[in-house]
């Protein structure tokens, strides 16, 4: 892979603008993404784009900052902050109305220009005290 910098700023992009169809096109047929957090394991595009739909459809303002970028080989690592609006059912609870922004990372494989395996890394404890769902962590004296 030549530069990717460059690829990773452009699947945030479409990670920001909630398309489905420019996400699914940096992944390998046989792609596997884990959502850590979620402990979801989606196998192939039509389960990624599935969970795609379903996200996009809770948070339709939903959007990616890269922090960091490191590649070497087949192996390549963001850090990242998501954010947005749950304005829908997810992670299988009810919309709140509330916004987040939790920071998080992404492991991933790459095979022939594109990502083959993924794994996303990032706190639902954190997410879920943003929009109101748990309460706020003491404060550590």
């Amino acid at each position: 892979m030549p530069d990717f910098k460059d690829f990773a700023e452009e699947y945030a992009a479409a990670w920001s603008t909630q398309d489905i169809d420019a996400i699914l096109s940096f992944f390998t047929k046989d792609c596997v993404y884990e959502d850590m957090a979620l402990g979801a394991v989606n196998t192939g595009k039509q389960q990624l784009g599935a969970f795609l739909r379903a996200t996009f459809a809770a948070i339709p303002d939903f959007r990616i900052e890269l922090k960091a970028i490191l590649s070497s080989g087949d192996r390549a690592a963001s850090e990242w902050i998501m954010s947005g609006t749950q304005t829908g059912a997810f992670p299988g609870i009810p919309a709140t109305g509330k916004r987040f922004s939790v920071r998080g990372a992404s492991m991933m494989e790459l095979y022939q220009g594109k990502i083959r395996r993924n794994a996303d890394y990032w706190s639902l404890a954190t997410l879920l005290q943003q929009v109101g769902v748990l309460p706020d962590s003491p404060a550590v004296p």
